[in-house]
């Protein structure tokens, strides 16, 4: 016998076979008996037919162990393979799923570039806006220390004019207090004149200022010991 293995149609056909010879030998011993009718013969073919048949049945068994084993390897493949589609299938899923993230991804990509451009191109803008805001802020430094110095040239012109003032305001005090004793002095030159000839009363001080400069100079005139006078009024 053959003992490389075969798969299970290659078997089960061997065993088909073999049955059909065994059944083939067993007719052609019968019909050898039939035809010799000597008991040395007949035992002769019954001890081959034995024989012969012990050995397709132990070829038969060995046939039938070896397709049942292929039997179970073709199970075993079987599911072997359903297995394999089944995990093929998880794989096509998961690539589709890895395609679908890389897709994801390379769109992601694409966004980040176009984000990092953008950002390049804000970050150039900002370089530039901060060049210019530099040179405003150094024009600004210029005006202020400008602003500075005129503002000291203002504060000391300030505090000269507030000298001046302050001098001014003296001058002013003085002049008021002549000035209230000027007004006195006319006052009570006016009520003299009032008491030697009729004045009136109720006029504004500049009239009483104009009465008293039309008075001619006679009329206010003192002796040098000042003890008499030739004033008409006085």
């Amino acid at each position: 016998m053959d003992e490389k293995p075969y798969d299970g149609e290659v078997l089960t056909r061997r065993v088909e076979e073999l049955q059909r010879e065994r059944d083939e030998l067993r007719k052609d011993i019968e019909q050898l008996c039939m035809q010799q009718a000597g008991p040395g013969y007949v035992s002769v073919a019954t001890r081959m037919l034995s024989q012969r048949t012990t050995a397709l049945e132990q070829d038969i068994e060995i046939l039938q162990k070896k397709l049942s084993g292929c039997l179970r390897e073709n199970q075993n493949l079987q599911e072997e393979l359903a297995e394999a589609y089944r995990v093929k299938s998880q794989l096509a899923d998961l690539y589709g799923a890895e395609l679908s993230k890389t897709k994801e991804l390379e769109q992601q990509v694409r966004f980040f570039q176009s984000s990092v451009a953008q950002a390049f191109a804000e970050r150039d803008g900002s370089l530039l806006e901060c060049e210019k805001a530099k040179e405003r802020e150094e024009a600004g430094l210029k005006m202020c220390a400008t602003f500075e110095e005129r503002t000291r040239e203002y504060q000391t012109a300030m505090e000269d004019q507030k000298r001046l003032n302050d001098d001014l305001q003296m001058e002013l005090t003085e002049l008021k207090a002549h000035t209230e004793s000027s007004l006195n002095v006319i006052k009570k030159l006016y009520e003299v004149r009032s008491r030697e000839c009729e004045c009136p009363s109720n006029i504004t001080f500049e009239e009483k200022c104009s009465i008293l400069l039309d008075d001619s100079a006679d009329s206010w005139s003192f002796n040098l010991d000042g003890e008499t006078s030739t004033s008409k009024h006085l």
